[in-house]
């Protein structure tokens, strides 16, 4: 049977909604869940926040949840929201693991892939949606905190639920009741999930749209009162639960240091990702690969004209995208995943702006000579890490060439990777292989104008290398540097015994793995009895006086380290008496 031209298949899968939605799902757990399932805990935002869950389960910090610190428990950084969401998968599962406490960010976020595809399809038409979603799904950043437990991807989708029915209100100029009480309703959730930006943001877009658009009349069926009612209802309910339980040290904390010192903070106040507001250029440029050309030229295809500006389709997406970039761009504080928000629209303009490109000749740049020199020169970069691991598979070791261009956290990687490419080398050398025919056909269908042939082979790229980076290296480089195994053995060597970290050692996800009820030992001196059980940095272990090492029986070194790749974990006996466990 004859196979349907590339662009028919194309139309006919975007007109299909539930086959669209299907494949769009479908690719996302491709893409998201190996890493969900395969990787355990190895940094320390994922197991703090698992451990705020597994305390909400077991000790019932519902309102108020409580998070793990060197000597005890403190109140959490965030609101409960995403909390509650895990809670509720692990409840379900029977257990708190890796997948429970990611679960709501691989939902939320294949959840949003599907929904851009369906509500922006009714809005710039389904094929034009469909190609968004796709480069939505396949950017690094949305990849990367689709399968991570934070609650960035929570946040983002939740913001992005609000505001494209918003989007859609302002395209038909006119919006139900109904829909805009579901969009505040997700604004509330977003405020529950990181503070009064889930909906001070959102409502910095929308007026910026108004503006942009002139769509006056719209104030009235966005019933702005509702939303101020419904927000203020179900948020300010939390925040004031909350406050009546943690007092002035709530207030403290989100209020002020979550919120007012992370946007405006400096100096005894920064928040520890200060960074100068051309900071995003690069961080978008790096989280929206590998489609960050394609934004580029479709933002300035939708601001070129004057009569695309006035669109409202263009003109609420470039509010969107303009207003969270500069916002974030204002903040002190900066993280690339901040961005999240922006890019559903950005996916959207893409999906525009390669819609348009049908049937138009390739501009004459992209035949000149300069330009195939670049491609000549992209494709040699990208065939470089294929001939690494064809090296490395032969023992010559090339990456021994990188050591002195890097940090010491990144050349102390270095022997994880070369031992991953050499486990794994028949799949990895595939996927370098694919990745490179994949940049060279992208290029060769570009010149040729196959506008829908290059954006096809560029998704597979993304496919292919995503899933060699999220679902091979970071698992491989994950169970080599996580202390799940060594806590898994400490478990049973312990076996009911109690377990303590020995002051100053501590770590969230040694924590994370640990016996329910580890402990933190104080200077108070142990009493007379038997051995202590105990966790303590090799480091750590290294700097106490002979009398202190000479009272600790070291049993057993973990081969991972801590989230830096700097120390390892010990498990002693500490025999009595030295320091006395806090109860």
């Amino acid at each position: 049977m004859r196979s349907l031209p590339l662009n028919s298949a194309f139309s006919r899968l975007a007109e299909r909604p539930y086959l669209l939605v299907a494949a769009l799902v479908a690719l996302c757990m491709v893409l998201y869940w190996p890493s969900v399932a395969r990787t355990p805990f190895f940094t320390k935002g994922e197991p703090r926040e698992a451990l705020v869950v597994k305390r909400m389960i077991t000790d019932g910090d519902v309102i108020l949840p409580q998070r793990p610190a060197l000597q005890g428990w403190t109140i959490a950084s965030k609101p409960p929201f995403f909390h509650w969401l895990a809670a509720s998968a692990a409840y379900a599962a029977g257990t708190t693991n890796e997948i429970t406490v990611r679960l709501p960010s691989l939902l939320l976020a294949s959840a949003t892939v599907a929904l851009v595809a369906v509500a922006g399809g009714t809005i710039l038409g389904p094929r034009a949606a469909m190609l968004g979603a796709v480069m939505l799904a396949t950017t690094f950043e949305w990849t990367n905190a689709a399968q991570t437990a934070r609650v960035d991807a929570t946040l983002a989708a939740l913001m992005t639920f609000a505001l494209l029915i918003f989007y859609r209100g302002f395209v038909a100029e006119q919006v139900s009741r109904r829909a805009v009480l579901a969009a505040y309703v997700c604004l509330a959730c977003a405020a529950l999930t990181k503070g009064p930006v889930g909906f001070v943001l959102p409502a910095l877009v929308l007026a910026v749209a108004l503006v942009v658009t002139r769509q006056w009349k719209l104030i009235r069926p966005l019933r702005p009162m509702l939303g101020a009612v419904v927000i203020a209802t179900i948020v300010g309910a939390w925040y004031l639960a909350a406050w009546w339980i943690g007092g002035d040290p709530f207030f403290e904390k989100h209020v002020l240091k979550e919120n007012v010192f992370r946007f405006l903070g400096s100096g005894e106040h920064a928040s520890g990702h200060d960074h100068p507001p051309p900071y995003y250029l690069m961080a978008l440029t790096v989280g929206f690969l590998p489609w960050s050309p394609v934004l580029v030229g479709a933002l300035i295809a939708s601001v070129r004209r004057g009569v695309d500006r006035r669109d409202p389709r263009l003109g609420f997406l470039l509010a969107w995208f303009g207003t969270v970039f500069i916002f974030y761009s204002i903040a002190s504080s900066k993280r690339s995943v901040y961005l999240l928000a922006l890019y559903p629209a950005a996916a959207l303009l893409c999906g525009w702006w390669i819609e348009t490109l049908a049937g138009t000749p390739a501009p004459g740049w992209l035949r000149a000579k300069a330009s195939r020199t670049a491609q000549r020169w992209v494709c040699a970069i990208v065939a470089v890490p294929l001939l690494v691991i064809v090296l490395e598979w032969l023992g010559v070791e090339p990456l021994n060439l990188l050591m002195p261009l890097l940090k010491p956290k990144d050349q102390a990687n270095l022997p994880l990777v070369r031992s991953v490419i050499l486990d794994n080398a028949p799949l990895v050398l595939l996927s370098a292989g694919l990745v490179l025919t994949s940049v060279v056909l992208g290029f060769r269908t570009l010149r040729d104008a196959r506008w829908l042939r290059a954006f096809a082979s560029v998704a597979v790229l993304a496919t292919t290398l995503w899933i060699l980076v999220f679902a091979i290296f970071r698992p491989e480089i994950a169970h080599r540097r996580s202390l799940s195994a060594f806590m898994a053995w400490t478990t049973t060597a312990t076996a009911e015994a109690d377990l303590y970290f020995y002051p100053p050692s501590f770590d969230l996800g040694a924590a994370f793995y640990a016996p329910d009820g580890v402990r933190y030992l104080t200077d108070a001196g142990l009493p007379d009895g038997e051995p202590r059980w105990v966790l303590i940095w090799d480091r750590d272990f290294n700097a106490l006086t002979s009398e202190e090492r000479a009272r600790l029986e070291v049993l057993k070194t973990s081969e991972g380290t801590d989230p830096k790749g700097k120390r390892h974990m010990m498990l002693a006996k500490l025999h009595p008496r030295d320091l006395e466990p806090r109860g």
